[in-house]
């Protein structure tokens, strides 16, 4: 039965596989990495998050980024569906980090280096 709960699952997964590359089930895969959450679930839990990075992606993610965006997939596809946010509330926390990242942009940008059209677009930004 299709609900938004399911949906949200389905992102979760989505999530999980762009990240690392890999397929949701595997089982060309060692015993403990054929299944894609629980391999996730264990790296995330012995702080190896930085090991499930697909190495084909081509611009690596900063840490905190990849930690948060791991936790959030992996609140998405809780075996409990009745735990699992909804839609709007993923969409939150992942653009609540977008803001974070563009807030330490513009932190390292020298004030020499900002034309008049970017001074305007970081001061809209900093309202945020």
């Amino acid at each position: 039965m299709l609900t938004e709960k399911s949906d949200v699952y389905s992102f979760g997964i989505l999530i999980m596989e762009i990240i690392t590359g890999r397929s949701p089930v595997d089982f060309t895969r060692p015993q403990g990495e054929v299944h894609l959450v629980e391999w996730l679930k264990a790296m995330v839990g012995n702080r190896k998050a930085e090991e499930v990075i697909d190495p084909k992606l081509p611009v690596m993610p900063a840490s905190k980024a990849l930690k948060r965006v791991l936790l959030v997939a992996l609140r998405c596809v809780d075996p409990d569906a009745t735990k699992r946010p909804k839609m709007g509330h993923v969409i939150h926390m992942l653009e609540a980090d977008d803001l974070l990242f563009r807030d330490e942009r513009q932190i390292t940008k020298e004030p020499s280096d900002l034309h008049s059209g970017d001074r305007q677009t970081n001061h809209n930004a900093t309202k945020l």
